[in-house]
């Protein structure tokens, strides 16, 4: 019995608009890396200068007959956007939004026994359209669905957990169009390692079939113990097979966010789609890599920023063990971009949350919804209204999850109010929002970075409770955007609210946590941002043009490319945010020194509000002999004391109020920096950092195994200009060129340089601070893969890889 879904992605052909030739791609693709950056790009700053355009995506495929009678649709998890598929040049159906699953029926349009052809088109020329690098194109997986029926309903195979104390409860669901009240076959299956927990099978002539099972001696779904269970459901022949974890979830003011009955704080970091260098096209293996990264350096929850995750990812963090907050959207029916899709929300939001409901369902990473960020709509009673709905929605298709809304507290001090106007059932009559009054998103991250100390303040005043209370009493859980002051205050007022810090600054963390510590109800915090991203550039760069008596530029200019305020760059290097946060959770285990890139360390500089240190790992500094050095110590101990060459720097506090970091001064010289931490006077903990010698090409493959010969599966080579001991040169950048022989191909190249002009779709690319990052992606048939790294002034070196079939 074969499986209903099958992966759609291989031997497509793409062209972009005003091209009249085509090229051979694999899904998933980023058109929008293919179409490059310029200075007068549309898209600026937000858009990270990439241009935008309209794209088509062809497939010849040959129908087997043996798909007579059958129920046959295309299954898309994202398309950027505005969508239209074509079978046999006949349009089907589409999507606008960028970011939603969609499926479309296509059985009577094919040609059994011939050639057909599927065509998709997307159009993201109108640019700006959102506040971010985006993407476009095919930039998720494509599945063709084969089923026997179309008995099944949308989001139809419903899965619960009800209880996990000792035994588990599941409940399991089948919604089915059976309005004739035939007899249906359905079947469930839950094994793992070998056994089977569950086993079962019945008849039914409903709609609506639901059974209870028990499960002894449970293996839990945590993030800590990623137990998966092998769930295989059959319906009149059609199969559907998945992984599922058995876990709870709870809500209990006083005692926190319950996973498992056990009190779990989140450790949180907000990512954009984006997977860096390889731009939007996400793949398994690049999503595992990304969450495996993030929960190495002390994450358990991410928040998708700011629409639904894709479906790989979701199955990356049930299989990594990775708590996840999925949004439905960064704005309602006010626009925050020129081009955005605002004018269109009436009419599709009921569907887009039902896709986001029906992609995260059944997976147990997933532990809470947000339905909006820094929405300006609620100023307004229809706002209100549309919240409401919105959160009412969510919860009459899943109540197992908590639901939230992410609002911008200094925002809500200056467009929200106690009753707020209007008719409830009344849309306004523009949806031009904070396009018009300019307090939007965009607005706040320019006013919040000159004006941080009062900014920071404001939301502590009673006028933020008094118009933000009604808004907060819809949902399970409060999520405050920069709105931490308040945390004490609120405890008090609202003793039964749970809240949550939906989105902070990292160098507040330490403040944030200790708070998070102490209350209860303050269920944990997420970071922006955990990992980096492409656009919206510069807010988390040090301003180094900056002049004494002007402001801090907080959009950078061209070339500028990422944000710049991730814990984790984008090709997953950590640098001090990510220590410092590590320090606050307690799980740094030793001593980490950083660096001042002493190319600038003497430039003056101003840094904005979402990083406040651009100290990095490396003592490698060539040529920088006699030139004041400024080093971080970040440790979770109370002070540290820093050697150089067996010579002390002294002792320095490394407390919460220093921010964990120890920091010290001194004139560089190459050797040995020895970092070594006390509490309560004894020694807890030391750790070292050298200077590079002679540094040639060095590569490390992360990928323990062997390549996948399925088009899907991706090796990640760091490249480093590095001595024999693994030392990085941070101050000698060099040009490389990468070759791939063999059934592979280069699918990205770069490094997280932030004003970066190389491109990330060719094989020359120059390292940043002695780094950069190849990703090689598998073929389809067996055998060796060689990669060759060769650079301009510190040799070549190559790999071999071992590539098996699927």
């Amino acid at each position: 019995m074969a499986e209903v879904a099958t992966l759609f992605n291989d031997d497509w052909e793409f062209q972009r608009s005003g091209q009249t030739g085509w090229s051979n791609v694999h899904l998933p693709h980023d058109a929008m890396q293919v179409e490059g950056r310029r200075e007068d790009a549309l898209a600026g700053t937000h858009g990270g200068f990439y241009l935008g355009g309209m794209y088509k995506y062809r497939k010849t495929w040959q129908v087997p007959t043996s798909l007579e009678s059958k129920v046959v649709a295309l299954s898309f998890d994202g398309v950027y956007r505005h969508s239209r598929v074509l079978v046999n040049g006949t349009d089907v159906g589409g999507c606008l939004a960028g970011w939603t699953k969609f499926e479309i029926r296509v059985d009577s349009y094919l040609k059994l026994g011939e050639r057909n052809t599927i065509e998709v088109h997307a159009d993201n020329s109108e640019q700006p359209n959102a506040r971010w690098y985006t993407g476009a194109g095919i930039h998720r997986s494509v599945h063709l669905m084969v089923r026997n029926h179309n008995l099944l309903r949308k989001d139809g195979i419903r899965l619960a957990t009800l209880s996990a104390s000792g035994l588990a409860l599941l409940t399991f669901e089948v919604l089915l169009d059976n309005e004739k009240k035939d007899d249906v076959e359905v079947s469930l299956e839950l094994s793992r390692g070998g056994r089977n927990a569950i086993q079962w099978r019945t008849k039914t002539k409903t709609s609506e079939l639901k059974q209870n099972f028990e499960i002894s001696n449970p293996d839990l779904w945590s993030v800590e113990t990623p137990n998966l269970y092998d769930c295989t459901v059959v319906i009149n022949g059609d199969l559907y097979k998945f992984k599922y974890g058995l876990r709870t979830l709870q809500l209990k003011p006083g005692h926190g966010f319950l996973v498992n009955g056990q009190a779990v704080n989140l450790r949180g970091g907000c990512i954009h789609a984006d997977n860096g260098i390889l731009g939007a096209a996400s793949f398994k293996a690049a999503e595992l890599r990304r969450v495996s990264i993030m929960k190495k350096n002390g994450f358990n929850a991410i928040r998708m920023s700011h629409h639904p995750c894709s479906e790989v990812l979701l199955q990356a963090c049930d299989e990594v063990g990775m708590y996840v907050m999925d949004e439905f959207a960064d704005y309602w029916y006010e626009a925050k971009s020129k081009y955005d899709d605002s004018n269109t929300f009436n009419e599709r939001w009921e569907y887009e949350v039902a896709s986001l409901v029906e992609r995260a369902r059944n997976h147990p990473s997933v532990v809470m919804y947000s339905l909006g960020n820094e929405v300006t709509e609620p100023k307004t009673a229809y706002g209100h209204t549309i919240a409401k709905k919105l959160l009412d929605l969510t919860h009459k298709l899943d109540p197992s999850r908590p639901k939230t809304i992410a609002v911008n507290l200094m925002l809500a001090v200056m467009t929200y109010s106690k009753i707020p106007p209007g008719d409830p059932n009344t849309p306004p009559a523009d949806n031009k929002g904070g396009l018009e009054d300019m307090l939007s998103s965009s607005f706040f991250n320019i006013i919040f970075s000159v004006l941080l100390p009062i900014m920071r303040y404001i939301p502590k005043f009673n006028h933020t409770n008094v118009v933000t209370n009604r808004l907060y009493s819809y949902m399970d859980v409060a999520g405050y955007n920069y709105g931490d002051i308040r945390y004490p205050l609120d405890a008090k007022l609202h003793p039964s609210r749970m809240m949550l810090g939906t989105e902070t600054c990292p160098p507040d963390l330490p403040k944030i946590w200790a708070n998070v510590e102490k209350i209860p109800n303050l269920i944990g915090d997420f970071m922006w941002t955990g990992w980096d991203y492409l656009g919206e550039v510069g807010i988390g760069v040090h301003d180094y043009e900056a002049s004494r008596f002007t402001p801090v530029k907080l959009y950078k200019p061209w070339p500028h490319i990422v944000g710049g305020c991730g814990a984790l760059d984008i090709t997953g290097v950590p640098n001090a945010s990510a220590f410092v946060a590590q320090a606050c959770w307690k799980i740094l285990s030793q001593p980490v020194i950083a660096v001042r890139p002493l190319d600038i360390s003497n430039s003056y500089y101003k840094a904005t509000p979402w990083r406040n240190s651009d100290a990095i790992e490396g003592w490698g500094w060539k040529g920088c002999e006699g030139q004041k050095a400024y080093i971080e110590v970040i440790t979770q101990e109370e002070e540290t004391e820093l050697f150089l060459n067996g010579r002390s720097l002294g002792r320095a506090s490394s407390n919460q109020a220093n921010r964990y970091t120890a920091r010290f001064s001194t004139a560089y010289e190459p050797g040995e920096l020895l970092a070594v931490a006390y509490s309560g006077g004894q020694e807890r903990s030391r750790s070292t950092l050298r200077s590079a010698n002679v540094a040639s090409v060095k590569i490390a493959n992360e990928k323990s195994g062997e390549l996948v010969a399925d088009r899907q599966d991706l090796a990640y080579l760091e490249l480093q200009l590095a001595d024999q001991d693994g030392n990085i040169e941070m101050n000698d950048d060099d040009t490389l060129t990468v070759e791939v022989h063999g059934d592979a191909t280069l699918a990205a190249l770069g490094s997280a340089y932030y004003r970066n002009l190389d491109y990330f779709d060719g094989n020359v690319h120059r390292t940043w601070r002695g780094r950069a990052l190849a990703v090689i992606r598998s073929g389809s048939r067996s055998g060796d893969v060689v990669v060759t790294v060769s650079s301009a002034r510190h040799g070549s070196s190559s790999i071999t890889m071992k590539q098996r079939a699927r």
